[in-house]
């Protein structure tokens, strides 16, 4: 009889190509159906090993699917949000410069 993993363990199984699949939910959609992380090894172990770094990778991490923003849209974000109340004027400026000069045109689309 298989024995179940403890809540919150991830899901762990041997594919058809021998190697071994974890699972780990990271969030949910706004439907509600689950967000995954998928971990890969060639033995159990080494597979506990990357999942549970994942686990406390993403502990306390609620994503969803905003998440999925460009980095061009986390710049403004961080821009707007995280950095404009807490550094002077003119280095918010040379931020923004930096930004739309030289980081978004290496990223294109």
């Amino acid at each position: 009889m298989a024995k179940r993993r403890p809540s919150g363990d991830g899901m762990v199984r041997k594919r058809e190509d021998g190697r071994w699949e974890g699972r780990i939910v990271v969030g949910h959609k706004k439907n509600g159906d689950s967000i995954f992380r998928h971990v890969y090894a060639k033995t159990q172990k080494a597979l506990l090993d990357k999942l549970h770094r994942n686990i406390d990778n993403y502990h306390d991490v609620e994503l969803t699917e905003d998440s999925r923003m460009t980095l061009g849209e986390w710049l403004d974000r961080w821009l707007n949000e995280y950095k404009a109340d807490t550094v002077r004027p003119g280095t918010l400026r040379g931020y923004r410069t930096h930004i739309e000069q030289y980081i978004k045109p290496q990223l294109g689309d």
